[in-house]
């Protein structure tokens, strides 16, 4: 089933991704993927040997730079659905502050660790007027939900393809019920997907669109690109 992605809660953007439904299964019922490098795709297993390559993004164990790896397993059957790590921590305050933000207003998990598909980090930029509690405020997940899954729901309206986000060739979307200053980008990863939303507010009128690419391009660094570093 597909849901929204994304929801308000307490006037702080949370990213939530509802499970989605369907799998596909190997002979020997262990989940199968296609993996999408930079130019060919290549199909592994998800029980394969236990001696991976340092190349394959099913081996948890893996050191390697997998930026430009592109994961299409099930998300429910990545060996990264339950380990997925708390990002929040990861986001230094000197990128914050570049971004827009204020770490000062605290960097907020859906959960310390989440135990299954998501996790994510609201973050928001203060009002330098101080009369305003937050001009705008971005929701940053990860998920082992593959790209085609969040970007193929159909409450999901794609406006640009390939947003150049460093490595990453990024979706530009728009989902129901989204309200003229929200805007939001996701990409493929080696584990599933990353997704930012940005929420705006009506007293600072904003180009939502562009300024959730502008955080995009300043974050995505401490996205972790190594099978090593979801721990």
């Amino acid at each position: 089933m597909g849901a929204k992605p994304w929801v308000l809660v307490s006037g702080v953007v949370v990213a939530v991704v509802m499970l989605v439904g369907g799998c596909s299964s190997s002979s020997s019922g262990s989940a199968s993927s296609g993996v999408t490098g930079a130019e060919t795709t290549t199909t592994v297993s998800a029980s394969a040997s236990p001696q991976l390559s340092e190349d394959d993004p099913l081996n948890v164990n893996s050191t390697k730079d997998l930026s430009t790896v592109t994961a299409t397993i099930d998300g429910e059957h990545s060996p990264y659905a339950d380990s997925l790590p708390n990002i929040c921590p990861r986001f230094p305050d000197s990128a914050l502050i570049k971004a827009g933000l204020d770490p000062q207003m605290g960097r907020n998990p859906l959960s310390g660790k989440t135990t299954g598909l998501l996790q994510s980090c609201s973050l928001a930029a203060s009002d330098p007027s101080g009369r305003e509690f937050q001009l705008w405020s971005v929701a940053v997940g990860i998920t082992s939900q593959n790209i085609r899954q969040i970007i193929d729901q159909s409450q999901i309206h794609v406006i640009r393809s390939n947003v150049s986000i460093g490595p990453h060739s990024a979706y530009m979307f728009h989902s129901d019920g989204d309200g003229p200053l929200e805007c939001s980008v996701a990409w493929g990863t080696f584990f599933g997907s990353v997704m930012i939303d940005f929420n705006g507010e009506e007293w600072d009128p904003i180009d939502p669109c562009a300024k959730v690419v502008d955080v995009a391009k300043v974050l995505y660094p401490y996205i972790p690109a190594r099978p090593s570093e979801m721990r």
